[in-house]
């Protein structure tokens, strides 16, 4: 029996130009969130969901209208994000969005596509003063990515490897732990580092009209 094809994309700095988490920040938290993304990606002292945690508590929760506005208007799209979306519809492969960030800052770029994929989220908690994360995929005895925030191997392995071709689209060492149970890699930004470092095989992209090409080719797919 034939495999069927299935991707798991990452959102930030994969689907979009620049990491959103990062874009918001820049422009609504104060500034000691520079010293916690720092502890995040560079000194790695805290957890990426602590992380994550600390920087949403920053921000007020009445600013939820005007974030959501700003990302409407600054957030762009990776070139070949829709011509690729429309090549899965088109070929019936199924397109699930993996992301460790929050349903406020995604659906807002995505909600339109609503027809064409699936979004796999943390969500976002305006209930208190400061924003907070109500998380979704976590499992409490999962320790695969480090305390990641966002499991994104539990909701990989409900698609099984028997049945499935497993591909994975990303960016960042968030990725890493499910490029190591995927078919498929496709990777670029500091996910291809990490990558090499654990002799993991994959295929560089910079834009999805490659990664369209090269599925194409992989799946025997004209185009």
């Amino acid at each position: 029996m034939n495999k069927i094809p299935i991707i798991f994309s990452d959102f930030d700095g994969t689907i979009t130009e620049r990491d959103v988490i990062l874009t918001i920040m820049e422009r609504f938290a104060p500034p000691e969130w520079v010293e916690i993304k720092n502890k995040i990606l560079y000194e790695r002292t805290i957890t990426l969901k602590d992380g994550v945690e600390k920087l949403f508590s920053l921000i007020e929760s009445n600013k939820k209208n005007k974030i959501t506005d700003f990302i409407k208007e600054k957030v762009k799209l990776r070139g070949g994000f829709e011509d690729f979306l429309s090549f899965c519809e088109k070929e019936k492969i199924e397109f699930n969005v993996l992301s460790g960030g929050l349903d406020f800052h995604i659906e807002p770029v995505l909600g339109k596509f609503r027809n064409k994929l699936k979004i796999f989220c943390n969500k976002a908690n305006f209930n208190s003063k400061n924003i907070k994360i109500d998380y979704e995929y976590l499992p409490e005895d999962c320790s695969l990515c480090g305390d990641c925030g966002f499991c994104k191997i539990e909701v990989i392995e409900k698609y099984p490897k028997e049945k499935f071709t497993r591909i994975l689209i990303g960016d960042s060492l968030t990725d890493l732990a499910a490029s190591k149970i995927a078919d498929m890699v496709f990777a670029r930004g500091d996910l291809i580092k990490y990558l090499e470092q654990e002799k993991i095989s994959y295929i560089p992209f910079q834009t999805f009209y490659e990664v369209k090409g090269q599925l194409a080719q992989k799946l025997s797919i004209r185009t």
